[in-house]
């Protein structure tokens, strides 16, 4: 552990390295001839030969060296093979209280402070072929961050923009990093740059990538999957009529605590181990909202869930870095959202930290070699605005329901298929009703004036596909639903796979097929996003369509020697 100085803010910055495990081989090293005849020959005493047993020697010593003639130039012409390497740090950074929350629509400001906020990178390398995965619990999906945040790491690795991916676990509960982080908070359009507290988080990430590419060591991929169904649970509800809603904590209550729904509870690990036999970094992966004692009307900073679990596996490991890598979630809550405590925050982590624990203990060694990647392009279906008749019925709704809100009524419960808890003052439920509002005029402008008839639908987007080892990885820029990540490992002919969100871009929530005519907020979520037309058809199922047969292609790589592994 080492700590940095920010020259900026004068912080210090915790910092964990992963240990070098054994030497580290030169890339493209070649096989060289060996010298087979040794200098110093003329030196030694020969023994007395007849001339016909010394003719008959020479004569066989003359065979085997002109054998050995295209054998020494093919060894010369060809390299070693590739060996997978990696290495892997931790840093954090100490958010303060007043600064502006990640978490709320109402630009509220952090008013406690619980602990740092850990951000880990973990670097790969395969011959010719390196990937970079940041793991944070800051936005740095988000637009105004994501290309600035990638490219300064790419700039101290060396390394192309695409050979990084920026990957949030989704806390709620973190301070912004980025200006305009208040209202309007919409979709792929957050933030205008970085603020004071994005510019030392930065300086941070810089100082802790400093020779990280130095340390790369020759690793095997190790993985294991325990279940873990304690505190998540699915958030969208069917009514009797059979309308969707938003399962908040209150109506979680209601449906019995028993209830959790269509969930992915795999709790998966994946270790590089060096060649002394010791971990040298872990990723670990979950699905799940860290929403955990999450309140946007009274913010406060923690690591959440994940960092809690991360922190308890890296103590199994011996304190190698662990980045995490959030599942598919966007229909998934963790247990007490609103109305809970960071310290049921806490209890979730330890939880989900015995289950990652769990999953290292049944490890298995990886099959197939090395490291390929791949980002695709995707289109999401998309479907034509709703007619205009019920545009503006729906628009007279949302301006009633503003009204009614503002004044403190607390009847005002639903609006426009939305659905919102009692836990939140009636001023903040009409904040957030108050942001669809332009989406609608926009709608009924396109329609009154013909022009919806020349919107072009599908939502074009970019996915990161990879495989390290024997483990898949779809990194999607969307808050996807389960049943995606879900599909995606069903299909996928691997025997470990990550399917996650909140990678590369934030394109707001994208529902699965069963979904896209839903209304409810995370299924409406288009209409938080300026000119976004609804979804349809297979939905957010388009990235799993496209991301399997890529798995497929690269599931085919031939298994590693029973000698390497």
């Amino acid at each position: 552990m080492a700590l940095c100085r920010s020259q900026k803010s004068g912080g210090l910055v915790r910092v964990r390295a992963s240990k070098v495990a054994g030497p580290t081989p030169q890339r493209g090293q070649r096989l060289e001839a060996l010298d087979l005849l040794d200098p110093h020959m003329n030196s030694l005493p020969l023994p007395r030969l007849n001339r016909a047993a010394f003719v008959r020697r020479i004569l066989v010593a003359g065979v085997m060296l002109a054998g050995f003639g295209p054998a020494l130039r093919a060894a010369e012409g060809t390299a070693s093979p590739p060996v997978l390497r990696a290495a892997a740090v931790t840093f954090s950074v100490q958010p303060r209280v007043g600064m502006p929350s990640g978490g709320s629509r109402t630009a509220n400001l952090i008013e406690e402070v619980v602990g740092d906020l850990k951000t880990t990178l973990v670097y790969l390398d395969y011959g010719s072929t390196r990937l970079c995965f940041l793991t944070s619990p800051f936005g740095v999906h988000y637009r105004a961050l994501n290309q600035p945040i990638r490219q300064a790491l790419a700039d101290v690795l060396k390394l192309s923009l695409a050979e990084v991916v920026a990957a949030s676990s989704h806390n709620h509960t973190v301070p912004a990093i980025e200006l305009g982080a208040g209202p309007p908070m919409i979709g792929d359009r957050i933030g205008t740059g970085m603020n004071e507290f994005g510019r030392e988080y930065l300086e941070a990430l810089r100082a802790a990538a400093q020779g990280l590419d130095a340390r790369l060591a020759p690793v095997t991929v190790e993985w294991g999957v325990a279940q873990e169904s304690r505190f998540t649970y699915n958030r969208r509800g069917r009514r009797p009529d059979g309308r969707s809603y938003f399962i908040r904590e209150e109506d979680r209550v209601l449906l019995g605590e028993d209830y959790v729904g269509t969930i992915d509870p795999d709790a998966t690990v994946v270790v590089f181990r060096g060649a002394n036999g010791k971990p040298v970094a872990a990723l670990a992966s979950y699905t799940g909202h860290p929403v955990t004692g999450y309140n946007p009307e009274k913010m406060t900073s923690h690591g959440q869930w994940p960092q809690v679990a991360c922190e308890r596996l890296s103590a199994h490991l011996g304190g190698v870095p662990v980045g995490f890598l959030q599942g598919s979630c966007g229909d998934v809550n963790s247990k007490h959202m609103l109305t809970g405590t960071l310290a049921q925050a806490d209890e979730a982590g330890e939880q989900l930290g015995e289950s990652f624990i769990a999953a290292a203990g049944r490890l298995r060694k990886s099959q197939r070699p090395g490291l390929e990647w791949t980002r695709a392009r995707v289109i999401v279906p998309q479907a034509p605005l709703p007619p205009l008749g019920q545009l503006e019925r729906e628009l007279a709704e949302i301006d009633g329901f503003i009204q009614r809100a503002r004044r403190g009524d607390p009847d005002t419960l639903e609006c426009v298929g939305m659905n919102f808890p009692k836990a939140l003052t009636p001023q903040y439920r009409a904040r957030l009703v108050e942001i669809v509002r332009p989406w609608y005029i926009w709608a009924v402008d396109q329609r009154r004036t013909g022009e919806a008839d020349g919107l072009q639908p599908g939502l074009k987007l970019e996915i990161v596909v990879a495989r390290f080892g024997d483990v898949g990885y779809v990194g999607m820029p969307a808050e996807t639903f389960v049943r995606i990540g879900l599909r995606i490992k069903r299909e996928a002919p691997l025997p470990c796979v990550i399917a996650g969100g909140y990678a590369d871009g934030s394109y707001g929530y994208i529902p699965d097929a069963a979904a896209t005519g839903d209304r409810e907020y995370m299924s409406g979520f288009f209409r938080y996003v300026p000119e976004r037309l609804p979804y349809t058809g297979v939905g957010g199922e388009a990235m799993a369509e496209v991301a399997v047969p890529i798995l497929a292609r690269f599931a085919k790589a031939p298994p590693v020697p029973p000698s390497v592994r």
